[in-house]
């Protein structure tokens, strides 16, 4: 007989007190100036986003938020940043491969450690997002819970 080989389901606990302390690295990551390991973007992506941003006029940069919705309780949103926008003052900064990533802190606690990948295939196009801290996801890769 065959064994479930699934993750074991986390208590409400367990969910509430791994996102405390993503939420202390964070900001502990925060007030350290540290911006490396937050989350990082891929050749690919960073190539789709500079092209993207050339095409439309617009900076080599992104908005990505964590918003309620989707299949799995919660799903990204990645948005090009507009020319001159600047962090608002709840925002992080990251830079990787040249593309500036912007997230609220509640988001930033979410996909710590993620890496945001575009894939160009017959079957898909767009974004994928490898998050870490995903307890479950949808089949198609745009929402998750945490």
């Amino acid at each position: 007989m065959a064994e479930n080989a699934a993750a074991p389901l986390l208590t409400l606990e367990q969910k509430k007190s791994a996102a405390r302390e993503r939420a202390r690295a964070a900001r502990a990551a925060q007030a350290a100036g540290v911006e490396a390991g937050i989350v990082s973007m891929t050749d690919d992506a960073a190539a789709y986003v500079c092209d993207s941003a050339a095409r439309l006029s617009t900076q080599a940069g992104v908005r990505l938020r964590i918003l309620a919705g989707g299949c799995s309780g919660l799903e990204y949103k990645l948005d090009l940043l507009p020319l001159n926008d600047a962090p608002r003052p709840d925002e992080r900064e990251v830079t990787s491969n040249g593309v500036r990533i912007l997230m609220d802190l509640k988001s930033a606690i979410h996909v710590t450690g993620s890496v945001i990948d575009y894939e160009s295939g017959l079957l898909r196009r767009g974004f994928r997002i490898n998050n870490p801290n995903a307890t479950g996801t949808c089949s198609c890769g745009d929402s998750f819970s945490a």
